[in-house]
């Protein structure tokens, strides 16, 4: 009793939901031309419970049987409805390889730049908070605490990447922007899952506080692993629309190669900065190699991707406490206050500290003119397009 809507307006994953129980709700996100307020009296009145609305994307995450699904498919109003996809996170002396400290000679370290990050939240480490507080905003979706916190530790890695002062390594850890704010949203649970129905959500909400805290970068480094083309996707028209705003995206190549097309959602957006990661044991550019498990392109679509690469392989940067609960009377300690990890998603975080250097340099560029930027500041390393993109990312190829 599958009916009209299926195949045109209706995710074919919800297939699978049919077979265990039409009655039983799931989590989806429902695509709408206009009138949010009859979708909204539909949906509860099929029994739905309403997740969030969106500001900057006509959707609504809602929970809904299969069987309401059906019905509500056969409104005009409703352009699509699918299921809310998971993601997952792609975290498998980088500063060097990169020229970072030619930047350190024109004092660029990102001051004033807000840098938004969607991720599994963010550690009070000291190297983000004891020489100056560089969160300047925390979202929980998650949870809900009001204070920063990271039961995984991927989002916390990221920001010292990002931000890290070096304050507990006598400056031997930096990351490659320490001024500038970073703005988390928890959007993904301590297993390092987050749904679609979040991610959208938190750069809903990075959207709203542009102009506050004057974010002009969202890194999203994540990937929806073999995820099907959706008819309607909420999450690429807000990163689409996040861009309309001036705010430039950033997002890894994905942690699923060594084979072409390999490059899942989001790294397969055309507009988007996306970022293969490499490695080399000595920083000479002529051992650079890509790291086997970098995605590869072109995409589906035959966009070639990535667009450029970065070091990905034992990078070493700021550890959480997985444990520590923010509502708690307890000082945020960490044992070990670093750790090394390799993964495309470091390379994304690279990357966007060296695009919040570039716009404290010449804050008037557009995310199209900062992805032409980029490009042009590589060095080939030897390898096809589809696989380091443009070359490795030198950042005193900027500045010449």
């Amino acid at each position: 009793m599958w009916f009209l809507g299926f195949g045109k307006k209706i995710d074919s994953n919800i297939k699978t939901y049919m077979k265990i129980n039409m009655k039983r709700k799931i989590p989806i996100i429902l695509c709408y031309k206009d009138n949010l307020k009859i979708i909204k009296n539909k949906i509860l009145y099929n029994g739905g419970r309403i997740k969030y609305e969106y500001q900057h994307v006509n959707a609504i995450s809602c929970d809904l049987s299969p069987y309401s699904v059906d019905k509500l498919s056969e409104i005009p109003e409703v352009s699509y409805i699918s299921i809310d996809h998971k993601a997952t996170l792609t975290l498998r002396n980088a500063g060097d390889a990169m020229g970072i400290n030619h930047a350190r000679v024109f004092s660029l370290t990102g001051k004033g730049i807000g840098i938004g990050l969607v991720d599994s939240g963010v550690f009070p480490h000291s190297d983000l908070t004891s020489k100056r507080n560089s969160i300047s905003f925390f979202y929980d979706l998650i949870n809900g605490y009001e204070k920063p916190y990271d039961d995984n530790g991927h989002g916390t890695f990221l920001c010292g990447c990002i931000a890290g002062s070096g304050a507990l390594s006598s400056n031997l850890y930096i990351g490659t922007a320490p001024d500038s704010n970073l703005c988390v949203v928890k959007a993904f649970d301590a297993s390092g899952n987050g749904f679609i129905s979040d991610i959208v959500k938190a750069i809903d909400l990075l959207i709203d506080l542009k102009d506050k805290h004057n974010i002009r970068i969202i890194c999203l480094p994540f990937e929806f692993p073999y995820m099907s083309k959706m008819r309607v996707n909420p999450l690429e028209e807000i990163i689409k629309n996040a861009l309309k705003e001036n705010i430039s995206i950033i997002v890894p190549s994905g942690n699923l190669g060594p084979q072409p097309y390999s490059i899942y959602f989001p790294g397969n957006i055309k507009d988007v900065v996306t970022v293969g990661g490499c490695s080399c044991s000595d920083n000479n550019i002529k051992n650079y190699k890509i790291s086997s498990f970098s995605g590869r392109g072109p995409t589906s679509e035959g966009i070639a991707k990535p667009d450029l690469v970065a070091p990905s392989m034992g990078i070493t940067s700021l550890a959480s406490n997985p444990s520590y609960n923010p509502t708690l009377r307890i000082k945020p300690e960490v044992k070990n206050p670093y750790s090394t990890m390799s993964g495309t998603s470091a390379a994304c975080a690279l990357i966007t500290g060296v695009c919040a250097l570039i716009l404290e340099k010449t804050p008037e560029l557009k995310p199209a003119d900062l992805k032409s930027v980029l490009t042009l500041s590589t060095v080939s390393i030897g390898e096809n397009k589809f696989s380091q993109g443009n070359g490795l990312m030198i950042f005193d190829k900027i500045l010449k």
